[in-house]
Protein backbone atom coordinates (compact mmCIF):
# COMPACT_ATOMS: atom_id res chain seq x y z
CA UNK A 1 0.00 0.00 0.00
CA UNK A 2 1.09 3.58 -0.82
CA UNK A 3 1.07 6.45 1.20
CA UNK A 4 -1.18 8.26 -0.59
CA UNK A 5 -3.77 4.92 -0.59
CA UNK A 6 -2.66 4.90 3.62
CA UNK A 7 -3.35 8.73 3.71
CA UNK A 8 -7.07 8.02 1.97
CA UNK A 9 -7.79 4.85 4.54
CA UNK A 10 -6.59 7.40 7.39
CA UNK A 11 -8.89 10.40 6.32
CA UNK A 12 -11.96 8.01 5.76
CA UNK A 13 -11.49 6.79 9.53
CA UNK A 14 -11.70 11.12 10.39
CA UNK A 15 -14.79 11.58 8.45
CA UNK A 16 -16.55 8.38 9.52
CA UNK A 17 -15.77 9.26 13.05
CA UNK A 18 -17.21 12.86 12.29
CA UNK A 19 -19.93 11.99 11.11
CA UNK A 20 -20.76 9.16 14.06
CA UNK A 21 -19.97 12.04 16.73
CA UNK A 22 -22.50 14.14 15.51
CA UNK A 23 -25.22 11.45 14.83
CA UNK A 24 -23.98 10.70 18.96
CA UNK A 25 -24.46 14.30 19.80
CA UNK A 26 -27.87 13.73 17.89
CA UNK A 27 -28.94 11.18 20.18
CA UNK A 28 -27.90 12.49 23.40
CA UNK A 29 -29.41 16.33 22.71
CA UNK A 30 -31.97 14.45 21.74
CA UNK A 31 -32.42 11.96 24.45
CA UNK A 32 -35.78 13.30 26.39
CA UNK A 33 -37.64 14.44 22.87
CA UNK A 34 -40.91 12.82 22.24
CA UNK A 35 -40.85 9.76 19.98
CA UNK A 36 -36.73 10.34 18.54
CA UNK A 37 -35.29 6.85 18.47
CA UNK A 38 -31.41 5.90 18.58
CA UNK A 39 -29.58 6.28 15.26
CA UNK A 40 -26.67 5.39 14.16
CA UNK A 41 -24.10 4.28 11.02
CA UNK A 42 -23.91 1.12 8.79
CA UNK A 43 -20.45 0.90 8.02
CA UNK A 44 -18.30 -1.30 4.80
CA UNK A 45 -14.83 -1.35 4.40
CA UNK A 46 -14.08 -0.08 1.00
CA UNK A 47 -11.20 -2.13 -1.32
CA UNK A 48 -8.65 -0.48 -3.55
CA UNK A 49 -8.28 -3.65 -5.51
CA UNK A 50 -6.58 -5.84 -2.92
CA UNK A 51 -5.48 -3.15 -0.98
CA UNK A 52 -7.79 -1.86 2.35
CA UNK A 53 -9.30 1.23 1.41
CA UNK A 54 -10.53 2.33 4.12
CA UNK A 55 -14.15 2.71 5.74
CA UNK A 56 -17.13 3.84 4.10
CA UNK A 57 -20.67 5.06 5.63
CA UNK A 58 -23.02 2.86 3.63
CA UNK A 59 -26.03 3.83 5.51
CA UNK A 60 -27.97 5.23 8.08
CA UNK A 61 -29.87 3.19 10.85
CA UNK A 62 -32.77 3.43 13.42
CA UNK A 63 -33.78 1.42 16.05
CA UNK A 64 -37.59 0.11 16.03
CA UNK A 65 -40.20 -2.60 17.10
CA UNK A 66 -42.67 -2.61 14.50
CA UNK A 67 -44.17 -5.33 16.67
CA UNK A 68 -44.12 -2.87 20.03
CA UNK A 69 -44.98 -0.18 18.32
CA UNK A 70 -48.06 -1.78 16.53
CA UNK A 71 -49.28 -2.98 20.07
CA UNK A 72 -48.95 0.36 21.29
CA UNK A 73 -50.85 2.21 18.66
CA UNK A 74 -53.92 -0.42 19.43
CA UNK A 75 -53.43 0.21 23.10
CA UNK A 76 -53.37 4.35 22.09
CA UNK A 77 -56.59 3.90 19.88
CA UNK A 78 -58.12 2.05 22.99
CA UNK A 79 -57.20 4.11 25.61
CA UNK A 80 -58.66 7.36 23.83
CA UNK A 81 -61.57 5.43 23.27
CA UNK A 82 -61.95 4.78 26.87
CA UNK A 83 -61.06 8.05 27.92
CA UNK A 84 -63.41 9.56 25.75
CA UNK A 85 -66.33 7.57 27.15
CA UNK A 86 -65.21 8.45 30.51
CA UNK A 87 -64.59 12.36 30.31
CA UNK A 88 -68.39 12.31 29.20
CA UNK A 89 -69.65 10.04 31.92
CA UNK A 90 -68.43 11.69 34.60
CA UNK A 91 -70.30 14.66 33.58
CA UNK A 92 -73.24 12.39 33.37
CA UNK A 93 -72.23 11.55 37.25
CA UNK A 94 -72.10 15.14 37.85
CA UNK A 95 -75.47 16.78 36.23
CA UNK A 96 -77.08 13.33 38.39
CA UNK A 97 -75.62 14.44 41.25
CA UNK A 98 -74.23 10.88 42.15
CA UNK A 99 -71.82 11.74 44.73
CA UNK A 100 -74.92 13.34 46.66
CA UNK A 101 -76.11 11.72 49.61
CA UNK A 102 -78.57 11.09 48.57
CA UNK A 103 -78.33 12.39 44.69
CA UNK A 104 -80.83 15.73 44.28
CA UNK A 105 -82.92 13.59 42.11
CA UNK A 106 -83.83 11.14 44.43
CA UNK A 107 -84.03 13.70 47.89
CA UNK A 108 -86.36 15.63 45.84
CA UNK A 109 -88.44 13.11 45.33
CA UNK A 110 -88.31 11.91 48.64
CA UNK A 111 -88.82 15.69 50.04
CA UNK A 112 -92.25 15.78 47.94
CA UNK A 113 -93.58 12.34 48.78
CA UNK A 114 -93.02 13.30 52.48
CA UNK A 115 -94.62 16.56 51.93
CA UNK A 116 -97.29 14.39 50.58
CA UNK A 117 -97.86 12.20 53.74
CA UNK A 118 -97.19 15.05 56.53
CA UNK A 119 -100.16 17.13 54.00
CA UNK A 120 -102.32 13.60 53.95
CA UNK A 121 -102.68 13.80 58.17
CA UNK A 122 -103.58 17.46 58.04
CA UNK A 123 -104.92 18.59 54.72
CA UNK A 124 -106.52 21.84 56.17
CA UNK A 125 -103.12 23.33 56.96
CA UNK A 126 -102.51 25.61 53.73
CA UNK A 127 -98.86 26.16 54.66
CA UNK A 128 -98.12 22.52 54.41
CA UNK A 129 -100.28 22.17 50.74
CA UNK A 130 -97.82 25.40 49.94
CA UNK A 131 -94.55 22.98 51.10
CA UNK A 132 -95.90 20.12 48.68
CA UNK A 133 -95.91 23.03 45.81
CA UNK A 134 -92.74 24.21 46.63
CA UNK A 135 -90.86 20.48 47.15
CA UNK A 136 -92.61 19.06 43.47
CA UNK A 137 -91.23 22.26 41.90
CA UNK A 138 -87.63 21.53 43.46
CA UNK A 139 -88.25 17.88 41.73
CA UNK A 140 -89.12 19.71 38.63
CA UNK A 141 -86.36 22.09 38.05
CA UNK A 142 -83.57 19.10 39.34
CA UNK A 143 -85.38 17.26 35.72
CA UNK A 144 -85.10 20.36 34.21
CA UNK A 145 -81.26 20.99 35.10
CA UNK A 146 -80.68 17.37 34.18
CA UNK A 147 -82.43 18.44 30.59
CA UNK A 148 -80.06 21.52 30.24
CA UNK A 149 -77.47 19.96 31.20
CA UNK A 150 -78.08 17.11 28.99
CA UNK A 151 -78.15 19.19 25.95
CA UNK A 152 -75.32 21.21 26.58
CA UNK A 153 -73.02 17.60 26.34
CA UNK A 154 -74.55 16.62 23.99
CA UNK A 155 -73.68 20.02 21.95
CA UNK A 156 -70.17 19.50 23.09
CA UNK A 157 -69.60 15.92 22.29
CA UNK A 158 -70.82 16.94 18.41
CA UNK A 159 -68.43 19.52 18.73
CA UNK A 160 -65.75 17.33 19.72
CA UNK A 161 -66.84 15.05 16.43
CA UNK A 162 -66.01 17.89 14.52
CA UNK A 163 -62.42 18.80 15.74
CA UNK A 164 -61.70 15.12 15.63
CA UNK A 165 -62.67 14.71 12.05
CA UNK A 166 -60.72 18.41 11.26
CA UNK A 167 -57.38 16.31 13.45
CA UNK A 168 -57.65 13.46 11.04
CA UNK A 169 -57.92 15.65 8.06
CA UNK A 170 -54.56 17.54 9.32
CA UNK A 171 -53.02 15.26 10.61
CA UNK A 172 -52.91 12.64 7.52
CA UNK A 173 -51.96 15.95 5.58
CA UNK A 174 -49.38 16.34 7.89
CA UNK A 175 -47.96 12.02 7.25
CA UNK A 176 -48.55 12.37 3.44
CA UNK A 177 -46.06 15.99 3.91
CA UNK A 178 -43.24 13.87 5.43
CA UNK A 179 -43.91 10.99 3.05
CA UNK A 180 -43.18 13.41 0.59
CA UNK A 181 -39.76 14.41 2.04
CA UNK A 182 -39.02 10.81 3.53
CA UNK A 183 -38.77 10.34 -0.75
CA UNK A 184 -36.62 13.20 -1.88
CA UNK A 185 -34.27 12.91 1.44
CA UNK A 186 -33.84 9.45 0.01
CA UNK A 187 -33.15 10.84 -3.30
CA UNK A 188 -30.30 12.59 -1.86
CA UNK A 189 -29.18 9.39 0.10
CA UNK A 190 -29.69 11.52 3.24
CA UNK A 191 -30.66 10.12 6.29
CA UNK A 192 -34.28 10.27 7.19
CA UNK A 193 -34.64 8.47 10.91
CA UNK A 194 -35.54 11.89 12.00
CA UNK A 195 -38.43 11.92 9.36
CA UNK A 196 -39.59 8.92 10.52
CA UNK A 197 -39.85 9.81 14.22
CA UNK A 198 -41.84 12.74 13.72
CA UNK A 199 -43.99 10.60 10.98
CA UNK A 200 -44.92 8.01 14.07
CA UNK A 201 -45.58 10.88 16.50
CA UNK A 202 -48.08 12.27 13.73
CA UNK A 203 -49.47 8.15 13.62
CA UNK A 204 -49.90 8.11 17.30
CA UNK A 205 -52.12 11.03 17.30
CA UNK A 206 -54.26 9.60 14.24
CA UNK A 207 -54.05 6.34 16.75
CA UNK A 208 -56.17 8.55 18.76
CA UNK A 209 -58.63 9.22 16.52
CA UNK A 210 -59.31 5.46 15.48
CA UNK A 211 -57.38 2.12 15.12
CA UNK A 212 -54.83 1.70 12.11
CA UNK A 213 -53.23 -0.44 10.08
CA UNK A 214 -49.82 1.19 8.70
CA UNK A 215 -48.49 -0.57 5.83
CA UNK A 216 -44.61 0.11 4.43
CA UNK A 217 -44.73 1.49 0.63
CA UNK A 218 -41.94 2.11 -1.97
CA UNK A 219 -39.31 5.10 -1.52
CA UNK A 220 -39.91 4.75 2.66
CA UNK A 221 -43.53 5.74 2.58
CA UNK A 222 -46.26 4.72 4.83
CA UNK A 223 -50.09 4.20 4.17
CA UNK A 224 -52.73 3.97 6.75
CA UNK A 225 -55.74 1.90 6.64
CA UNK A 226 -58.24 1.28 9.71
CA UNK A 227 -59.00 -2.01 11.01
CA UNK A 228 -61.67 -2.37 8.78
CA UNK A 229 -60.27 -1.87 5.67
CA UNK A 230 -61.13 1.85 4.69
CA UNK A 231 -58.45 3.74 3.16
CA UNK A 232 -56.92 6.84 5.42
CA UNK A 233 -53.96 7.56 3.34
CA UNK A 234 -52.33 6.07 0.57
CA UNK A 235 -50.54 8.08 -2.14
CA UNK A 236 -52.81 11.12 -0.87
CA UNK A 237 -54.54 11.44 1.83
CA UNK A 238 -58.49 11.57 2.62
CA UNK A 239 -60.60 14.07 3.73
CA UNK A 240 -63.55 13.88 5.87
CA UNK A 241 -66.55 15.53 7.39
CA UNK A 242 -69.36 15.30 9.95
CA UNK A 243 -72.82 14.44 8.18
CA UNK A 244 -75.75 17.23 9.06
CA UNK A 245 -76.83 15.02 11.70
CA UNK A 246 -73.67 16.38 13.74
CA UNK A 247 -72.89 12.16 14.47
CA UNK A 248 -71.83 10.44 11.13
CA UNK A 249 -68.55 10.82 9.70
CA UNK A 250 -68.79 11.12 5.54
CA UNK A 251 -66.19 10.48 3.06
CA UNK A 252 -65.04 12.92 0.34
CA UNK A 253 -67.78 11.47 -2.02
CA UNK A 254 -70.35 11.66 0.59
CA UNK A 255 -70.46 8.23 2.03
CA UNK A 256 -71.31 7.57 5.74
CA UNK A 257 -68.18 5.78 6.83
CA UNK A 258 -69.06 6.55 10.50
CA UNK A 259 -68.74 2.23 11.04
CA UNK A 260 -65.57 1.71 9.41
CA UNK A 261 -63.90 4.47 12.07
CA UNK A 262 -63.40 1.54 15.15
CA UNK A 263 -61.74 2.44 18.41
CA UNK A 264 -59.79 6.05 18.98
CA UNK A 265 -62.03 9.24 20.11
CA UNK A 266 -64.31 8.89 16.88
CA UNK A 267 -65.95 5.31 18.09
CA UNK A 268 -66.63 6.85 20.79
CA UNK A 269 -68.32 10.08 20.48
CA UNK A 270 -70.32 8.37 17.50
CA UNK A 271 -71.61 5.15 20.30
CA UNK A 272 -71.94 8.36 22.88
CA UNK A 273 -74.61 10.21 20.46
CA UNK A 274 -76.32 7.26 19.29
CA UNK A 275 -79.76 6.34 19.22
CA UNK A 276 -79.04 3.54 21.73
CA UNK A 277 -75.89 5.83 23.70
CA UNK A 278 -75.67 7.56 26.88
CA UNK A 279 -77.36 10.25 26.17
CA UNK A 280 -80.07 8.70 24.25
CA UNK A 281 -80.53 6.60 26.92
CA UNK A 282 -80.47 9.52 29.70
CA UNK A 283 -82.79 10.71 28.04
CA UNK A 284 -85.45 8.00 27.14
CA UNK A 285 -85.57 6.94 30.96
CA UNK A 286 -86.03 10.87 32.01
CA UNK A 287 -88.82 11.18 29.51
CA UNK A 288 -90.77 7.74 31.04
CA UNK A 289 -90.54 8.92 34.30
CA UNK A 290 -91.93 12.63 33.57
CA UNK A 291 -94.52 10.75 31.67
CA UNK A 292 -95.47 8.96 34.94
CA UNK A 293 -96.14 12.06 36.53
CA UNK A 294 -98.16 13.63 33.02
CA UNK A 295 -99.73 11.21 31.30
CA UNK A 296 -103.75 10.60 31.72
CA UNK A 297 -105.17 7.24 31.37
CA UNK A 298 -108.32 5.11 30.88
CA UNK A 299 -107.47 2.95 33.65
CA UNK A 300 -107.76 6.09 35.98
CA UNK A 301 -104.42 4.94 38.20
CA UNK A 302 -101.92 7.49 37.30
CA UNK A 303 -100.81 10.48 38.99
CA UNK A 304 -102.37 12.93 36.60
CA UNK A 305 -105.43 10.60 36.87
CA UNK A 306 -105.54 10.37 40.62
CA UNK A 307 -105.28 14.27 41.11
CA UNK A 308 -107.52 14.98 38.16
CA UNK A 309 -110.19 12.87 40.01
CA UNK A 310 -110.30 14.14 43.65
CA UNK A 311 -112.59 15.99 45.07
CA UNK A 312 -111.96 19.81 44.22
CA UNK A 313 -113.25 22.74 46.93
CA UNK A 314 -112.72 26.74 45.90
CA UNK A 315 -110.07 28.01 44.45
CA UNK A 316 -108.22 24.77 44.17
CA UNK A 317 -106.97 23.59 40.96
CA UNK A 318 -109.08 21.37 39.05
CA UNK A 319 -106.57 19.74 37.19
CA UNK A 320 -103.14 19.14 35.71
CA UNK A 321 -100.41 19.08 38.71
CA UNK A 322 -97.58 18.73 36.77
CA UNK A 323 -97.28 20.12 33.29
CA UNK A 324 -95.07 19.01 30.07
CA UNK A 325 -94.91 19.52 26.40
CA UNK A 326 -96.13 16.25 24.51
CA UNK A 327 -94.13 15.23 21.14
CA UNK A 328 -97.45 14.52 19.21
CA UNK A 329 -95.58 11.72 17.35
CA UNK A 330 -93.97 10.29 19.83
CA UNK A 331 -95.94 10.73 22.87
CA UNK A 332 -92.68 11.64 24.38
CA UNK A 333 -93.09 14.90 26.70
CA UNK A 334 -90.06 17.48 26.81
CA UNK A 335 -88.22 17.42 29.92
CA UNK A 336 -86.91 21.01 29.58
CA UNK A 337 -90.76 21.70 30.20
CA UNK A 338 -91.34 19.73 32.94
CA UNK A 339 -93.04 21.97 35.97
CA UNK A 340 -95.48 22.15 38.03
CA UNK A 341 -98.51 23.80 36.98
CA UNK A 342 -97.73 27.39 37.08
CA UNK A 343 -101.26 28.38 38.64
CA UNK A 344 -99.91 26.50 41.70
CA UNK A 345 -96.80 28.13 41.83
CA UNK A 346 -98.21 31.86 41.75
CA UNK A 347 -100.72 31.23 43.89
CA UNK A 348 -104.00 31.60 42.01
CA UNK A 349 -104.94 27.98 42.86
CA UNK A 350 -103.86 25.61 45.42
CA UNK A 351 -103.25 21.95 45.50
CA UNK A 352 -106.41 19.55 46.67
CA UNK A 353 -106.65 19.26 49.67
CA UNK A 354 -108.13 15.98 49.38
CA UNK A 355 -105.35 14.45 47.07
CA UNK A 356 -102.39 14.22 49.13
CA UNK A 357 -103.39 10.44 50.11
CA UNK A 358 -104.44 8.76 47.32
CA UNK A 359 -100.94 10.85 44.90
CA UNK A 360 -98.88 9.31 47.90
CA UNK A 361 -100.76 5.84 47.06
CA UNK A 362 -99.50 6.10 43.52
CA UNK A 363 -96.02 7.04 44.28
CA UNK A 364 -95.78 3.92 45.74
CA UNK A 365 -97.74 2.26 43.37
CA UNK A 366 -95.57 -0.42 41.38
CA UNK A 367 -98.50 -0.58 38.51
CA UNK A 368 -97.82 3.64 37.58
CA UNK A 369 -95.57 2.92 34.79
CA UNK A 370 -96.86 4.10 31.32
CA UNK A 371 -96.71 2.52 28.43
CA UNK A 372 -97.78 4.39 24.69
CA UNK A 373 -100.12 3.46 22.64
CA UNK A 374 -99.39 4.36 19.20
CA UNK A 375 -101.97 6.45 17.65
CA UNK A 376 -102.56 10.50 16.19
CA UNK A 377 -102.25 11.30 18.79
CA UNK A 378 -101.21 8.30 20.65
CA UNK A 379 -102.29 7.57 24.41
CA UNK A 380 -101.43 5.89 27.34
CA UNK A 381 -101.73 3.44 29.87
CA UNK A 382 -100.37 2.12 33.12
CA UNK A 383 -98.24 -0.65 33.35
CA UNK A 384 -96.12 -2.65 35.92
CA UNK A 385 -93.14 -2.59 33.53
CA UNK A 386 -90.83 0.67 33.22
CA UNK A 387 -89.61 0.29 29.58
CA UNK A 388 -87.60 2.77 27.97
CA UNK A 389 -83.51 2.78 26.12
CA UNK A 390 -81.32 0.77 27.76
CA UNK A 391 -83.63 0.32 31.00
CA UNK A 392 -86.27 -2.02 31.40
CA UNK A 393 -88.05 -3.05 35.13
CA UNK A 394 -90.87 -4.32 36.50
CA UNK A 395 -92.89 -3.68 40.00
CA UNK A 396 -91.12 -0.31 40.83
CA UNK A 397 -92.26 3.01 43.06
CA UNK A 398 -91.49 5.50 41.32
CA UNK A 399 -88.55 6.38 43.95
CA UNK A 400 -87.34 2.26 42.57
CA UNK A 401 -87.87 3.53 39.21
CA UNK A 402 -85.79 7.15 40.19
CA UNK A 403 -83.02 4.95 42.10
CA UNK A 404 -82.51 2.07 39.34
CA UNK A 405 -81.86 5.03 36.50
CA UNK A 406 -78.94 6.51 38.83
CA UNK A 407 -77.74 3.42 39.64
CA UNK A 408 -78.13 2.38 35.93
CA UNK A 409 -75.54 5.04 35.35
CA UNK A 410 -72.96 4.63 38.13
CA UNK A 411 -72.52 1.06 37.03
CA UNK A 412 -71.53 2.37 33.34
CA UNK A 413 -69.30 5.36 34.28
CA UNK A 414 -67.77 2.84 36.94
CA UNK A 415 -67.23 -0.29 34.45
CA UNK A 416 -65.78 2.41 32.05
CA UNK A 417 -63.67 4.36 34.58
CA UNK A 418 -61.92 0.66 35.72
CA UNK A 419 -61.52 -0.31 32.25
CA UNK A 420 -59.92 3.09 31.48
CA UNK A 421 -57.58 2.82 34.12
CA UNK A 422 -56.35 -1.08 32.61
CA UNK A 423 -56.14 0.27 29.40
CA UNK A 424 -53.95 3.36 30.63
CA UNK A 425 -51.80 1.28 32.37
CA UNK A 426 -51.20 -1.04 29.50
CA UNK A 427 -50.47 1.75 27.59
CA UNK A 428 -48.16 3.13 29.54
CA UNK A 429 -45.94 0.15 29.70
CA UNK A 430 -45.84 -0.26 26.12
CA UNK A 431 -44.88 3.06 25.60
CA UNK A 432 -42.11 2.83 28.40
CA UNK A 433 -40.69 -0.71 27.36
CA UNK A 434 -40.34 0.64 24.04
CA UNK A 435 -38.80 3.67 24.46
CA UNK A 436 -36.47 1.33 26.28
CA UNK A 437 -35.88 -0.83 23.43
CA UNK A 438 -35.72 2.53 21.06
CA UNK A 439 -34.89 5.05 22.61
CA UNK A 440 -30.91 6.96 23.87
CA UNK A 441 -29.06 5.54 26.84
CA UNK A 442 -26.93 8.37 27.63
CA UNK A 443 -24.60 6.23 29.22
CA UNK A 444 -24.02 4.24 26.29
CA UNK A 445 -23.82 7.45 23.94
CA UNK A 446 -21.19 9.03 26.45
CA UNK A 447 -18.97 5.91 26.18
CA UNK A 448 -19.91 5.56 22.26
CA UNK A 449 -18.73 8.98 22.03
CA UNK A 450 -15.37 8.32 23.71
CA UNK A 451 -14.59 5.26 21.61
CA UNK A 452 -14.76 7.42 18.53
CA UNK A 453 -12.82 10.16 19.98
CA UNK A 454 -10.60 7.59 20.36
CA UNK A 455 -10.92 6.66 16.72
CA UNK A 456 -10.49 10.19 15.28
CA UNK A 457 -7.56 10.71 17.48
CA UNK A 458 -6.05 7.35 16.00
CA UNK A 459 -6.97 8.20 12.45
CA UNK A 460 -5.82 11.67 12.75
CA UNK A 461 -2.43 10.78 14.45
CA UNK A 462 -1.99 8.06 11.08
CA UNK A 463 -2.44 11.39 8.87
CA UNK A 464 0.30 13.12 10.88
CA UNK A 465 2.64 10.54 10.91
CA UNK A 466 2.36 10.23 7.18
CA UNK A 467 2.71 13.87 6.38
CA UNK A 468 5.93 13.40 8.07
CA UNK A 469 7.06 10.70 6.25
CA UNK A 470 5.58 12.34 3.08
CA UNK A 471 7.62 15.53 4.16
CA UNK A 472 10.56 13.27 4.85
CA UNK A 473 11.03 11.72 0.96
CA UNK A 474 10.45 15.27 -0.17
CA UNK A 475 13.58 16.29 1.76
CA UNK A 476 15.70 13.19 0.15
CA UNK A 477 14.54 14.07 -3.16
CA UNK A 478 15.90 17.43 -2.88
Amino acid sequence: MSLTAALSVALSGIKTSTTAAQIISGNIANAQTEGYTKKGLSLSAVSLGTDIGGVQISGYTRVTNAVLQRTLFNATSSEANLGMLNGYMMQIQSMLDSTGDPPALTSTLNNFQASLIKYSSDPSNEIIGRTVVAEANNFANTIRSISNQLATLERDAKSDMTTSVSELNVLLQQVQNINDKITATLALKQPIGNLQDERDVLISKIAEVASINVLERHNGQIAIYTNSGLALLDGQPQRFSVGVDGVTVMNAAGSDVTIALTGGKLQAITAFLSDTGEIAQLKSQLQNLVLMFVAETPSGNSFADVYNAAGIKPGELPDSFFKAVIDPDTGLPNIATFSVNPDLLNGTFSMKSTAATDLNNVLNSTNAAIVIIPGTPPTYDTSDTFQSIGLNVKTQTFSGITATILSGFQQIASSIQIRHESVATQKQYYSITLSNQTGVNTDEELINLTNWQNSYAASAHVVSVIQKMLDILQNMVR
